[in-house]
């Protein structure tokens, strides 16, 4: 599967609807995108903990009401008419055509996960079209013990340099589905966390050879800042 890392994020507002609808528009098999909860309760879909690398404004996620992030525009050089205020997760999911997929990462804490939850659970979407995703072994814990049925994969960045036996069990013992890391040379982390019987997962890849190798070796999906060229190229 390819994965559109924060949608079209290479020419389009990273997180924004129209990064994710030109996502849809190349075909992918699904998005990625970026959570945080509100001051008053709404998850919306942002990378950092603040709003200044993409507004230029700074503003606290978990400080500031919907209302307050909704009075900021994402930066961007090109169409002015785009739709480039913050989006909530809601306006997310309405983008999704049916038989897609949504990457959710968790950026904050296990205070998300109850409204995250509920929302989900009224959306439209199947089950199987959504993966939570964190770096946050405590908050993947809680979404398993609270919604086994979801699939969940555990973030890995191999700068962190760990012990992978270490790390597969830590999966294990949260009941992750899988790993998802930004290996792009070790066949065998990959065979690794196969043999285990965890999935495996790739980020962030723009290089289609190493798209094309990674596939090869087991790798259930690849997620992507250029999608339109990976779906070409491999």
């Amino acid at each position: 599967m390819i994965i559109a890392h924060r949608g079209v994020s290479f020419d389009i507002p990273e997180n924004s609807l129209p990064a994710f609808d030109a996502s849809w528009a190349h075909g992918v098999d699904g998005i990625e995108g970026d959570f945080h909860l509100t001051k008053d309760g709404i998850i919306v879909c942002i990378h950092d903990e603040d709003t200044e690398r993409v507004c230029n404004i700074k503003k606290v996620v978990r400080h500031s009401t919907l209302k307050d992030l909704k009075q900021l525009e994402l930066q961007y050089n090109g169409d002015k008419n785009l739709n480039l205020q913050i989006p909530t997760l809601d306006e997310v999911l309405q983008t999704i055509p049916n038989g897609r997929k949504i990457y959710i990462e968790i950026k904050c804490g296990l205070e998300i996960i109850s409204p995250l939850l509920n929302q989900l659970s009224e959306s439209s979407l199947n089950k199987d079209d959504v993966v939570i995703i964190s770096f946050d072994a405590p908050v993947i814990k809680a979404l398993k013990e609270s919604k086994p049925e979801y699939k969940s994969l555990l973030l890995y960045s191999c700068e962190d340099n760990r012990n992978i036996d270490e790390l597969i069990d830590d999966a294990l013992k949260i009941n992750a589905n899988g790993i998802s890391t930004d290996n792009e040379s070790s066949q065998l982390l990959v065979d690794k966390i196969l043999s285990s019987g965890l999935e495996y997962h790739s980020w962030t890849i723009d290089d289609p050879e190493v798209a094309r190798k990674l596939i090869q070796w087991g790798s259930s999906s690849i997620t992507t800042n250029d999608p339109k060229s990976l779906i070409q190229k491999i």
